[in-house]
């Protein structure tokens, strides 16, 4: 904890920092505040329990360290960097990458829902700032599952909180984690910036969210016309393309029992091709140009 830091970002949770240690890999240091929701012993064996998780698509803590109160779990830094930042030696995210991307971060959802089915929402926090991508682009799931050990009054600043079932009883479940997982992918296509369209303390900018914009513009002219203008390789697959941001919305449904669960997300998903093709057996269903099915 000595070690010299460099401030990677500061958020309602806490602070990042990149430590370069005199012997050994660098590492993220993130120091959170509201994580004494439950006791040191508590805590204690809920973070030794996400420690053992292993996954290729989770970014794991090495340690913790209880200090004031507050916990600093540690991450490796292997040259990664957060899915919206752009350096001026990388190309911007062609359509390949970004369905890479999206298929990733499926798989690492469905792994943490499958080992922590005590947790109403197994992530919780998913955003664009908490997927780091490697040198070959592979995700990497971070500041997961920290919903149960967190303070009453901090949980609503989780993303998964700002669901609509969030609101009248101040709950989530587990489908508050696909609606993230939509919101995701529609920032992917996109290229919007959530936060400029969620609704923030009963107040939306804009007056809508992100799913709202993207539908309102759908209708009034294509999908097409919501896709964001800097991604590349698009010639051969608006098909696909539009199937992703159709899924992304059924994963964003206003209501939770309209959502569809994070099993069916992945299955569609994962049926996604870099091109288009005419043996995927989907088609819209009849009236809703919103949602998708399967043919018989």
């Amino acid at each position: 904890m000595r070690a010299s830091a460099e401030v990677l970002r500061s958020s309602n949770f806490g602070s990042s920092y990149r430590a370069a240690l005199l012997t050994g890999p660098a590492l993220v240091v993130k120091r959170f505040r509201e994580m004494n929701g439950v006791g040191r012993e508590d805590f204690h064996e809920h973070m030794t329990r996400l420690g053992r998780l292993k996954h290729p698509k989770l970014l794991p803590p090495r340690c913790f360290l209880p200090q004031e109160r507050r916990e600093a779990p540690r991450h490796r830094l292997h040259r990664q960097r957060k899915l919206r930042n752009r350096s001026a030696e990388r190309p911007t995210l062609d359509w390949p990458r970004r369905l890479k991307i999206v298929k990733r971060v499926a798989r690492g959802l469905t792994f943490l829902d499958k080992e922590l089915p005590t947790l109403v929402v197994p992530h919780g926090h998913l955003k664009s700032s908490n997927v780091f991508l490697g040198e070959d682009y592979e995700p990497l799931l971070t500041d997961y599952g920290l919903a149960s050990v967190m303070t009453k009054d901090a949980k609503h600043l989780l993303v998964a909180c700002q669901s609509q079932e969030f609101a009248p009883a101040n709950q989530v479940t587990r489908k508050s984690d696909v609606w993230s997982f939509g919101i995701l992918i529609l920032e992917i296509l996109t290229g919007k910036y959530p936060a400029n369209f969620l609704h923030q303390g009963g107040s939306s900018g804009g007056g809508s969210d992100l799913a709202e914009w993207v539908n309102s513009i759908a209708r009034e002219a294509s999908t097409g016309a919501v896709l964001d203008k800097d991604m590349q390789g698009t010639a051969n697959a608006e098909g696909e393309m539009s199937k992703l941001l159709k899924i992304g919305l059924r994963c964003c449904e206003p209501e939770a029992e309209d959502r569809w669960d994070l099993a069916t997300a992945v299955q569609m998903i994962e049926e996604l091709r870099e091109t288009d093709h005419d043996d995927s057996g989907w088609c819209a269903s009849d009236g809703d140009d919103s949602s998708l099915s399967r043919k018989n």
